[in-house]
């Protein structure tokens, strides 16, 4: 874990900004956990809520893919179509540290993601990351949305195979239709 990182987890944040710290810090706060209900719940029009038009994602610690700005219609439309693959999902999300300075925020949760894949015997595969979250926010005029999600894996438990899996058999339906 990089030091800047564990500061932000472990040590108290900047002292907030603005006319309401504390209601700020729950919206985004609730921006953060509409992230998790939303790919849980596969509820995409909530996903869709968390984020602005663009955001740059990073994934770089999980998949080695380079940070890259995408138009976010097309990630929820992708992210779509893998977690339909997936039998069930849960995201945990805790120890929320929030930094708002004017129209901007930053907030880094710890999180643990659970994935469950039917097989097509029968069973199921798990795939568990633990880490966590590094986000950058924008207060907008319907409400803080998130610009920047930076997924911080730090250790991992199960069968990877059951994300691949899911993105290959998504493609293979895609190319079907």
């Amino acid at each position: 874990m990089k030091a800047t990182a564990r500061k932000w987890l472990f040590y108290e944040s900047k002292k907030m900004t603005g006319n309401n710290p504390a209601k700020d810090r729950q919206a985004i706060i609730e921006v953060m956990n509409n992230y998790a209900t939303g790919l849980d719940a596969r509820d995409w029009k909530l996903w869709r809520s968390v984020f602005a038009d663009e955001v740059t994602f990073d994934l770089s610690s999980w998949n080695q893919v380079p940070a890259r700005l995408l138009e976010t219609d097309r990630v929820v439309k992708s992210q779509a179509r893998i977690f339909a693959e997936l039998k069930t999902t849960q995201h945990f999300l805790t120890n929320h540290r929030i930094t708002i300075e004017g129209d901007r925020a930053r907030g880094i949760a710890h999180m643990r993601a659970e994935h469950w894949l039917l097989e097509n015997d029968g069973t199921t595969s798990r795939y568990t990351m633990f880490g966590y979250y590094d986000d950058r926010f924008l207060r907008t005029d319907s409400g803080w949305k998130m610009y920047e999600m930076q997924l911080n894996v730090t250790q991992t438990e199960g069968d990877r195979r059951v994300m691949d899996e899911a993105q290959r058999r998504a493609k293979a339906r895609r190319q079907q239709t």
